[in-house]
């Protein structure tokens, strides 16, 4: 992956994580004329007006680039490679099989001491829905839960207007695009499917306004636990409600208690904020998995 020039992020088998490499001769010119031999190769084009380009090359390695004005500067690489080798059924086996647990909180815990309970939460790679009005904080306090995502997790932002503070080296700001002075309208909902391709270990969406819950809903349930985003709403519960209007109205045939199961079976936690006398402050939680 390259999310800057001078630098890469490669993943080996068997390697614990991303490893960081210098790159000094990766710069956003290269990455350009990839894009546009690649383009040529699967008859695509990339430019301002179409800044996401994904293909899969005759050897099967699969490419995702992002560019200006999709990102807020450089261009943007991912690319995803699998091991030509055979590996035998027994290499996976690793005793018996212990499906993964999913976090479990306890409410009044967490009402003593929410800020405690949240270092938790995110340790625990919980999925976080921050809850509130107008003006109630929810981007300050989304920076703040980002400032306690480990520091070697790819995070992968994706906003309406930039706002998110970016403090991670191995990180990616996505930024919607209005389609004004003849560039793409590229929507929320269409980076964050293209972030999907980009190896998240987290994914951070600023604002569920639409379509895109559906999607971010999606990626939680495909293996992104641990993602973040905000939502207008007045209590968790008001909150969930929102959430599942937004996916019904993206037509998926789900009932109205079908569509509320479905988002506490993915949400693990909404946080509520309100303003009071001038302070901005953590006012209820809601635990979708605990007591």
């Amino acid at each position: 992956m390259v999310n800057r020039p001078g630098e890469a992020w490669i993943e080996t088998s068997g390697a614990a994580g991303l490893q960081r490499e210098p790159a000094p001769a990766i710069d956003d010119r290269l990455i350009e004329q990839l894009a546009y031999q690649i383009a040529r190769e699967t008859h695509q084009g990339i430019n301002r007006e179409r800044p996401v380009l994904a293909a899969t090359l005759p050897d099967g390695a699969r490419i995702q680039i992002i560019a200006p004005p999709a990102t807020p500067r450089h261009w943007c690489l991912a690319v995803r490679r699998h091991r030509l080798r055979d590996v035998p059924l027994s290499d996976f086996a690793a005793g018996p099989v212990t499906p993964p647990a999913r976090p479990v909180f306890r409410r009044a815990e967490a009402l003593r001491d929410p800020v405690g309970f949240l270092a938790e939460a995110v340790a625990a790679r919980a999925t976080i829905l921050v809850s509130g009005g107008t003006s109630s904080g929810k981007t300050t306090f989304l920076n703040a839960l980002l400032g306690l995502v480990p520091a070697d997790e790819r995070v992968i932002v994706v906003e309406d207007t930039p706002e998110v503070r970016l403090r991670h080296a191995n990180a990616v700001q996505l930024v919607a695009v209005k389609g004004e002075m003849g560039e793409a309208r590229l929507s929320t909902n269409d980076l964050l499917q293209a972030s999907l391709r980009m190896r998240p270990d987290r994914i951070v969406l600023g604002e569920l306004r639409g379509e895109e819950a559906v999607s971010f809903l999606r990626a939680i349930n495909t293996g992104h636990p641990g993602s973040v985003s905000t939502i207008h709403a007045n209590s968790p519960a008001a909150a969930l409600e929102q959430l599942a209007l937004m996916v019904m109205q993206a037509g998926l045939g789900l009932s109205h208690d079908e569509t509320i199961t479905y988002a506490r079976s993915v949400i693990d936690v909404v946080v509520q904020l309100d303003r009071s006398g001038g302070r901005r402050q953590v006012s209820d939680l809601l635990i979708c998995a605990g007591d």
